[in-house]
This record gives C-alpha cells, sequence and structure tokens, in this order.
C-alpha cells in the first residue's frame, strides 16, 4: 500500500473521530463525566412530556426528562439536571408549549436560591406544578363562551350600527378632508409646537428652586392657618363676653322700630315734593354749560409746559 494512500485514510479517520467527537459533545452535549440529579413528578396527565423534553431553570437549560410512564390514574415522570445547579426544593414548575403544535419544555421557575435543595430521589408535589390548558379544554372553554352569547343581542347590535352608519357614505369624503386639513394644519405649525416643547423644558430645568421653597411655604401655611384660627377664637370669645347680639338686638331693633312710623309718614310727602321739582332740574342741566374736563387739561397743558409757565398775550384789532 502506497504511502499517500495510508496518509488519506489516517486523515478520513481523524477527521471522522473529530466530526463524531463534535456532534457528541457540543451538538448532542452528551458528556459521561456529567453527573445528574434525578427527581420524580407525578401529573395528572402527560402534558405531551416524552423522552428528551429539555428541562430549564428560569429559561436555562440543564437537563431532560428521562422517562415518562403511567401510574395508576396518573403519570409518572422522571426528570434529570446537571447537579452542578442546585435547585430549591419548594420551587415551582411550569409546563408550557413553545407553540401551538406542541413542543413543550418543562421549567423550574423558584422565587428563590435558598435551600433546602432537591437530590437524588426527591418527589415534587402537585401542587408545585403547574399544567397548561390542553387543546380540548381549551376548545372546551371557547364552546362554553360562544353557549353564553346571545344571538339575537348580537343581531340587534350590528343592525343598529347598520342603522346608525346607513347613509354616511357622503361623509367619508369631507371626514378624509377634514382629517388632511388637521394634519397640515399640525405639520405648519409644528416649528412652533417645537418651539414651546423646547421652552418647556428649559423653565421646567429652572425648578430646582421648587424643592428648597416648599417646606418654607408649608410652614408659612400653617402659621396663617393657626393665626386665622387664633383670630376667630378671640372674635369668639369677645363676642360671648361682650354679649354683641343681644346688645345690637336690645339697641339697634328698638331704635329702627322707632323710625319705621317716621318714615312711612316723610316718604310719600317727599314723593309729592321732589315730583314737580324735577322738570325744574332738567331745565338747569340744559341751561348750564357742560364742563369739558379734557379742554381744561389741554388748555392747562399750553400754559405750563416743560420749561416754565408760557404766556399768550392776544392784542385786540382796532
Amino acid at each position: 500500500m502506497k504511502k499517500s494512500t495510508i496518509a488519506s485514510l489516517a486523515t478520513f479517520v481523524v477527521v471522522m473521530v473529530l466530526g463524531v467527537a463534535y456532534l457528541t459533545l457540543s451538538v448532542v452535549q452528551y458528556n459521561p463525566l456529567r453527573r445528574y440529579t434525578t427527581v420524580n413528578m407525578v401529573l395528572d396527565n402527560s402534558s405531551q412530556l416524552v423522552h428528551g423534553t429539555s428541562v430549564l431553570l428560569r429559561g436555562v437549560k440543564v437537563g431532560d426528562v428521562v422517562s415518562v410512564t403511567p401510574s395508576g390514574e396518573q403519570v409518572a415522570v422522571k426528570v434529570r439536571f446537571n447537579r452542578d445547579y442546585q435547585i430549591p426544593a419548594e420551587t415551582e414548575v411550569k409546563i408550557e408549549q413553545l407553540s401551538a403544535v406542541g413542543e413543550p419544555i418543562l421549567d423550574f421557575m423558584p422565587d428563590s436560591l435558598d435551600g433546602p435543595y432537591l437530590h437524588n430521589g426527591s418527589t415534587i408535589g402537585t401542587a408545585q406544578i403547574r399544567n397548561p390548558l390542553s387543546i380540548p379544554a381549551i376548545f372546551k372553554l371557547v364552546a362554553g363562551f360562544s353557549s353564553n352569547i346571545n344571538s339575537k343581542q348580537l343581531g340587534g347590535i350590528a343592525d343598529t350600527v347598520y342603522q346608525a352608519t346607513d347613509g354616511t357614505q357622503d361623509a367619508l369624503p369631507n371626514l378624509s378632508t377634514a382629517g388632511q386639513l388637521l394634519s397640515q394644519t399640525i405639520l405648519s405649525r409644528m416649528p412652533g409646537i417645537r418651539q414651546m416643547l423646547v421652552n418647556t423644558q428649559n423653565y421646567q430645568s429652572d425648578w430646582d428652586w421648587v424643592s428648597g421653597a416648599l417646606p418654607g411655604f408649608t410652614s408659612g401655611s400653617t402659621t396663617f392657618i393657626n393665626k386665622d384660627a387664633q383670630l376667630m377664637q378671640v372674635m369668639d370669645t369677645m363676642m360671648k363676653q361682650g354679649n354683641l347680639p343681644n346688645q345690637l338686638t336690645q339697641t339697634v331693633n328698638p331704635y329702627l322700630g322707632t323710625l319705621v312710623p317716621y318714615t312711612n309718614k316723610l316718604l310719600p310727602n317727599l314723593g309729592a315734593i321732589v315730583g314737580p321739582l324735577a322738570p325744574s332740574f332738567n331745565a338747569i342741566n340744559d341751561v348750564l354749560p357742560q364742563l369739558d374736563i379734557s379742554a381744561m387739561l389741554s388748555q392747562a397743558l399750553n400754559t405750563f409746559g416743560s420749561n416754565g409757565a408760557n404766556l399768550t398775550v392776544t392784542i385786540p384789532q382796532n
């Protein structure tokens, strides 16, 4: 056998060994030296779990499902995960579907990573496991929902919508035009809107003084309220000690009561006297010259200038 043939065979064997090793260790992630922790689970149904289903810890793959076997009216599932990961015994387990066609995963979702931890042979309680809704259960819920819908009421709603929108076809072009006008208006005002937002940011950036002024405002408001309450208390005390309501009732009311008869006699007589004098006052108002305040001020400004008094002499003509 030629040396070149031997070298080619040796190269082929090395490439094959390296390829198989790569596929086994990297792609398949098989490691005979890796140690696993195996735990048991009891489910009401398999939830589509099968041998090799991925086992995750907070979304990171740490193991797989070893076996799924019937156990009476339930299903026993054996799970293994890398012993390098410590999973709390009180962890929550979620069985989820990656898509509508299946592809289940088993995900450990512990609230914390504090112990005690799962060990070989541990059993995860049914209360800790959250099963996804199966396809039949989903269709059952949809059927129950649709059976509770009143078709007559839906028909009435559809008929009402039809009646409300019937005959509005001519309004659609107007709505379109209004929308275009609104859009053009906003676009034409965008520089002003942008400047308004910039100004808002500018004065908001100068609000550091507010935090320092609020305590003073609060203390001042508290002082004002306290002083106002004290003032009200003093006024209440003064009213009570001076017996002002009774004093006013005993003095003012009798005085007004004595004036009422005289006022009733005087007012009719005043009306009889003042009535004939009204035309005289109107005539006097028409005869007397009207006083023009603006003309007086103009004459004063002409007489007294900024540098002193101005004297105007008018020489009469012979």
